[in-house]
C-alpha cells in the first residue's frame, strides 16, 4: 500500500501544478483590488471597496466585533457619520450601462445617474436615493446634506374642494433661470429631510453641524445669497445682501464665525471684497473692499487665493495683489492674430514652465491679514515670497522663503536654493535667516528656533533666535543622517527633523535606523529607538495629524529589517518618564495603510507579500493579540501557476556586495530550461514582499506574469558613481545574470531578455552596445543621446533637462563642454553599430519627463544600420501610460515580443511586417498569419 501510494500522491501533486492556469492579458480582469478602506469613528465597523481591472465592484460593510459583512453592488466613496449611527456612500449605475450610453452616443445629460446609499448600523437598513450629484457628512451630528439631480421641488399636494375654480391664476412669482440644485438636508435615522432649490455650492463648519450654502438666480444679471443651516434648520440666517458673485468661504475653527469674499460688480472682471460674519450676532462686517484702504489703488483682494482663519480666531489670512486688468474689446478675427511665444535670455523661468503655471502665477500675491482684534489690516509680504504661518497661524511669526535669485540656475542646478527669512506678523519687518539654502529649513511654532542644513560641512543645526545660540545637532553623533543618493553628484539630502515635541521642549530627528530626541534645554541627543544594532530602519507616524506639536500618544513607528526585508509594528510606551517602543508584531510582509479610530482603539493596516495581496486586518492597539483579516480580494490566484521569490547576494564586478530578487515559477522543474527577464531601475531588492497583480501594464514588465508563463526574472540593484551610469548598469546586471547562472543550471543562456522603463529604458539601450549575449530587449521612454536630451525640455515641468545630467539621476556631474566624452561614453546613439540585440521601443508623444524624439533618434539610427528596431508611439499618451486601452495593449505587445524571441513563438503581424499609417485604427496587427 505505501509502495502505491507515494506515487499516486506525486502524480496528484504534479497534475494539480500542471492543471494550473497560466496568467496572461485574459486573465487581468479576474483580479481585483481594495479602496477606500476606513474605519469608524468609534471603531465598531470598517469598509473598504473591491473593483476588478474592469467592471463593477462591491463595497463591504464588516462590524469589527462580530465579524457580520454586508455586501452593496456598485458602492463607492464610503463617509461615517460622526456619531457613528451610519455609513454613506454613492452607488454608480453600473460599468456595462456607462458604456453603453458612450457606445450610443447618448448625451452626457441623459446618462443613468449615481445613487446615494445609506446603511443604518441600529437596524441593518440600507436607504437608497436615486439622482444625487453629490453628498456631504458634517463633523458634527447625525445629518447627511446632499445634492440632487435637477433643480426642481416636489409640488406641494393641495386638497380638492368639492368646488373648483376654473379661473387660471395670475402667475406672481418673477420667472428667473438658475444654475443651482436641489440641497436636500436628511436625518437618516428619522426620515425627516428639508429641501431648498436654486443651491448652487456648500460649505461645512468644522466640528460643527452647521453649512453654508449659497442660493442662485438670474433674471438680467446674477444673483448670490448666502444662507446659514444646520441640524436645525435650512435657514438659521439667511444674510441679506445678494451678490452678483460670492468668491470663497472659510469657517473660523470652532464654527462661531465666518469670512467670504464677494463681487458686486457684473462685469466679466470683478473686483472682490472680503467680509466677516459673526454667527451669533448675526453680524456682517465688511473688512475689505474693492478699493483697500491704506494701499496703493491698483491693488484689490486677490480672487485665486482662498482665505482661512488662525485656528485661535484672531486672523484671517489672504492675499492682495494687481487688480486684473480691463479687458479690451477685440476687433481682429482669428486668422489676423499672432500666436507667439517670445524667449528671452533674462528670463527667470523658460517659456514652456511659465505656460505651465499661469494659473499658479495668478495666486502670486502681497501675504496679508486682517486682525480681528484691533480691526487692522497688516500687508506682510510681497508675491516675491512664499509664506508660511507658524502655529496653525497663532504665532506671531511667519516662515517665508525667496526662489527670486536662484529660479534661473533651477535648469542646471540641483537642489534648489532659496534665501530663507523670519517675519513678524505684527511688524512686517522681514529677519533674513539664511541664504541660498538647500534642502529644508524650518521654524518652530512659536517661531523661536531655527532648524536647517548647512551644506558646507553637510550637518544640521538648530538656533535659538532669542540668543542667537546655535548647535549642530547632528556633529557629535556618527551616525548616517543623509539619504541614499546612490552615485547621483549632488549633496545627499538630510533625513531632517520630524517635528516638534510638547511645549517646544524639543524636537525629533531622523537618522538612517532611528529616531532621536533632541532636548533645547540640556542640548541632549537620545536615541529613542535601537534600530542600528539590528539594522532596522524605524519610522515614526502620526494616526492623526491635527496638531502643533508631536505627541507620542498619537504615534506608531514601523521597522523595515534589512536582513530579511520584513516589518515590524511598534507601539511607543512610557517607562518610569521615559519613551520607548514595543513590538506589536512582526511579519514576512509588507505593511502599510495604517489608520486607527478616532475615538477608539481598533486599527486597521492592509498587509501583502509575493504570495498574499494586500488585504484589509484589523486589531486591537490596546492588546497584543492576532490580527483579524476583513477582506479576500483574490482566492481565484490559488488556480494561477503563482511565481515565488527569492533574496539573492553576490559580488559585482568591482567587489561591490549587491543583492537583487530572482523570481520563478511555482511550478519549477530544475530539469527543465528557462528563458531569464532582466528588470532593473535603480534599487529594488527592498521590495521583496511586493505584490504583483496581474493588470495591465503602464510600462513594465511583472514578475508574477512572466513567472507564470515559464520565465526566471531577475531584478538586481544597481550601484552608481559619478561619469559613469553605463558602467554602474553594467557592472551589477552582468555580473547579477552570472550568478543566477551559475546558481540556477535551469536557466538558459540563450534565452535572455532585458527590460526597463525610463531610467531603466536609457540602460537598456545602453546595454545592448556593451553586450550581445540579450536576444531580445524592450526600452521604455529611453533617452538615446545625451547630448540632445541635455539641451531638451521636461515638458510636463517646462523645465530644461540640463539639471538631471550634472545633479541628479542621469550621473554625469559635469557640463557637456566640460566634459563630452562622458556625455559620448554614455550615449546608446553614438555606440548602434555595435547592437545586434531585437529592440522594441516604446515613447509617447505627449511624454512629460523624456521627450520623445530620443525613442525617434534610436529608432531611425538602428533602422540606418538595418537592425531589428520596432517604435510604439501611443498618440497623446504621458512618460508612462494612462488610458487603460494603450496599457492593456503594450501588455500584449511586450509578451508577444519576449514570447517571441525567448519562447520561440510564431510573431504577430505587428512584429512581422509592422502596422502601415493606412491601417491605423483598422488593423491593431495583433493576429497571427
Amino acid at each position: 500500500m505505501k509502495n502505491f501510494l507515494v506515487p499516486f500522491l506525486i502524480l496528484i501533486f504534479t497534475t494539480s501544478y500542471a492543471q494550473k492556469k497560466i496568467i496572461d492579458h485574459t486573465a487581468y480582469n479576474q483580479w481585483k483590488r481594495v479602496g477606500d478602506v476606513k474605519i469608524s469613528p468609534n471603531g465598531k465597523f470598517s469598509v473598504y471597496t473591491i473593483k476588478p481591472h474592469r467592471g463593477d465592484g462591491f463595497l463591504y460593510i464588516v462590524n469589527n466585533q462580530t465579524g457580520k459583512k454586508d455586501s452593496i453592488p456598485r458602492g463607492v466613496s464610503p463617509v461615517f457619520s460622526a456619531q457613528n449611527e451610519f455609513v454613506a456612500f454613492k452607488i454608480n449605475p453600473g460599468f456595462d450601462t456607462l458604456r453603453n450610453c458612450e457606445l450610443n452616443k447618448v448625451k452626457k445629460d441623459k446618462w443613468p445617474k449615481d445613487s446615494l446609499a445609506i446603511f443604518l448600523f441600529e437596524n441593518d437598513s440600507l436607504i437608497k436615493i436615486p439622482k444625487v450629484k453629490s453628498f456631504y457628512i458634517p463633523e458634527k451630528g447625525n445629518a447627511v446634506i446632499y445634492f440632487q439631480e435637477g433643480n426642481k421641488l416636489p409640488e406641494a399636494k393641495v386638497k380638492k374642494k368639492w368646488f373648483q375654480n376654473f379661473r387660471k391664476k395670475k402667475n406672481t412669482e418673477p420667472s428667473y433661470e438658475s444654475d443651482g440644485n436641489v440641497l436636500v438636508h436628511l436625518i437618516p435615522s428619522s426620515g425627516k429631510s428639508r429641501k431648498t432649490k436654486d443651491v448652487k455650492s456648500v460649505k461645512l463648519a468644522p466640528k460643527s453641524d452647521y453649512f453654508l450654502y449659497t442660493k442662485h438666480q438670474k433674471v438680467k444679471v446674477d444673483s448670490f445669497q448666502l444662507i446659514l443651516g444646520n441640524n436645525g434648520s435650512n435657514t438659521v440666517w439667511t444674510l441679506p445682501t445678494k451678490y452678483n458673485q460670492i468668491g470663497d468661504i472659510a469657517f473660523n475653527s470652532n464654527a462661531t464665525a465666518f469670512a467670504f469674499t464677494a463681487s458686486m460688480d457684473t462685469a466679466d472682471r470683478k473686483l472682490y471684497q472680503l467680509f466677516y460674519a459673526d454667527i451669533a450676532q448675526k453680524k456682517v462686517t465688511q473688512l475689505l473692499d474693492t478699493v483697500i484702504a491704506g494701499l496703493d489703488s491698483s491693488l484689490a483682494l486677490n480672487e485665486f487665493v482662498e482665505p482661512y482663519f488662525s485656528e485661535n480666531g484672531n486672523r484671517i489670512f489672504f492675499g492682495i495683489s494687481k487688480k486684473p486688468r480691463l479687458e479690451v474689446k477685440d476687433s481682429l478675427l482669428e486668422s489676423e492674430k499672432v500666436k507667439l511665444d517670445v524667449w528671452h535670455w533674462n528670463d527667470d523661468r523658460l517659456q514652456p514652465q511659465q505656460l505651465l503655471e499661469i494659473d499658479d502665477d495668478k495666486k502670486a500675491s502681497t501675504f496679508a491679514y486682517y486682525d480681528l482684534k484691533s480691526n487692522k489690516l497688516q500687508a506682510v509680504a510681497d508675491d516675491t515670497l512664499d509664506v508660511r504661518v507658524l502655529d496653525k497661524g497663532n504665532s506671531n511669526f511667519a516662515l517665508a522663503f525667496s526662489a527670486e535669485a536662484y529660479q534661473s540656475a533651477y535648469n542646471w542646478e540641483f537642489p534648489n536654493k532659496r534665501d530663507v527669512y523670519r517675519i513678524n506678523l505684527e511688524t512686517a519687518q522681514k529677519e533674513l535667516l539664511k541664504k541660498g539654502i538647500i534642502y529644508r529649513a524650518t521654524l518652530s511654532p512659536s517661531g523661536t528656533y531655527f532648524y536647517y542644513f548647512n551644506a558646507e560641512n553637510q550637518q544640521q543645526y538648530i538656533k535659538d533666535l532669542k540668543t542667537g545660540k546655535e548647535n549642530c545637532l547632528t556633529c557629535a553623533i556618527s551616525e548616517t543622517w543623509t539619504e541614499d543618493i546612490n552615485g547621483q553628484p549632488i549633496i545627499a539630502e538630510p533625513l531632517g527633523i520630524l517635528g516638534w515635541l510638547p511645549n517646544e521642549s524639543g524636537l525629533l530627528i531622523q537618522s538612517h535606523y532611528d529616531v532621536w530626541t533632541y532636548e533645547f534645554n540640556s542640548g541632549k541627543i537620545t536615541a529613542l529607538t535601537d534600530g542600528k544594532s539590528s539594522k532596522t530602519r524605524f519610522r515614526l507616524y502620526e494616526w492623526d495629524n491635527d496638531s502643533t506639536y508631536i505627541h507620542f500618544e498619537n504615534c506608531y513607528f514601523t521597522g523595515f529589517h534589512e536582513k530579511d526585508k520584513s516589518m515590524s509594528l511598534y507601539k511607543p510606551v512610557n517607562i518610569d518618564g521615559k519613551w520607548k517602543v514595543e513590538m506589536q508584531f512582526r511579519s514576512n510582509h509588507d505593511l502599510s495603510g495604517f489608520r486607527k479610530a478616532k475615538d477608539g482603539s481598533t486599527y486597521l493596516f492592509q498587509k501583502g507579500s509575493l504570495q498574499d495581496y494586500p488585504d484589509v486586518y484589523s486589531n486591537d492597539w490596546n492588546k497584543l493579540t492576532a490580527s483579524n483579516r476583513l477582506s479576500i480580494t483574490n482566492p481565484q490566484q490559488s488556480e494561477y501557476n503563482w511565481a515565488t521569490v527569492e533574496l539573492v547576494d553576490w559580488k559585482a564586478y568591482d567587489g561591490t556586495a549587491l543583492q537583487g530578487l530572482l523570481y520563478k515559477p511555482e511550478n519549477y522543474d530544475s530539469t527543465q530550461k528557462y528563458p531569464l527577464l532582466v528588470y532593473y531601475y535603480e534599487l529594488y531588492s527592498d521590495e521583496l514582499h511586493n505584490h504583483y497583480a496581474p493588470r495591465p501594464t503602464a510600462s513594465i514588465i511583472f514578475p508574477t506574469e512572466y513567472a507564470s508563463a515559464g520565465y526566471f526574472v531577475l531584478i538586481p540593484d544597481i550601484r552608481y558613481k559619478p561619469g559613469f551610469p553605463a558602467a554602474g548598469a553594467y557592472n551589477a546586471i552582468m555580473s547579477g545574470t552570472d550568478y543566477v547562472l551559475r546558481k540556477y543550471r535551469a536557466i538558459d543562456s540563450l534565452r535572455m531578455g532585458l527590460q526597463g522603463q525610463s531610467w531603466g529604458g536609457y540602460q537598456t539601450a545602453q546595454l545592448i552596445t556593451m553586450t550581445t549575449r540579450y536576444k531580445a530587449a524592450m526600452a521604455g521612454a529611453p533617452v538615446g543621446n545625451m547630448f540632445s536630451a541635455y539641451g531638451g525640455i521636461r515638458w510636463g515641468s517646462g523645465l530644461n533637462r540640463q539639471f538631471q545630467y550634472e545633479r541628479t539621476q542621469s550621473r554625469i556631474g559635469k557640463t557637456i563642454w566640460e566634459a563630452p566624452e562622458l556625455y559620448v561614453a554614455n550615449s546608446p546613439i553614438f555606440h548602434l553599430p555595435k547592437v545586434q540585440t531585437p529592440l522594441l521601443i516604446m515613447h509617447n508623444d505627449q511624454d512629460g519627463a523624456v521627450p520623445w524624439y530620443q525613442g525617434i533618434e534610436l529608432f531611425t539610427g538602428l533602422k540606418r544600420l538595418n537592425k531589428p528596431v520596432w517604435m510604439l508611439n501611443y498618440n497623446g499618451d504621458d512618460h508612462n501610460l494612462m488610458k487603460n486601452a494603450n496599457r492593456m495593449d503594450l501588455s500584449i505587445r511586450m509578451r508577444q515580443f519576449f514570447d517571441h524571441y525567448l519562447l520561440g513563438k510564431p510573431a504577430p503581424v505587428w512584429l512581422k511586417s509592422g502596422v502601415p499609417a493606412s491601417e491605423k485604427g483598422i488593423s491593431d496587427g495583433l493576429g497571427y498569419e
